[in-house]
């Protein structure tokens, strides 16, 4: 995959997810898989992984999106 190490922050994943339809899809299914492929360091994961399930849909999805 191209973004490997990219990645400083949980922040800059969700951005990706907000901005990329095809990505968007992929991490709503498998937030922490795609966060470990993507190089994020268990830290990051554990940041990550803090989100409510339901508010990060709805942050990547954004405002209008049913739950």
């Amino acid at each position: 995959m191209c973004c490997y190490n990219y990645f400083e922050n949980p922040t800059k994943i969700i951005s990706m997810a907000i901005s990329d339809p095809t990505f968007q899809k992929r991490f709503l299914a498998n937030p922490m898989g795609t966060a470990r492929e993507l190089g994020l360091t268990e830290s990051e994961r554990n940041e990550l992984a803090k989100y409510d399930p339901n508010k990060l849909r709805k942050l990547v999805m954004g405002p209008g999106a049913s739950l």
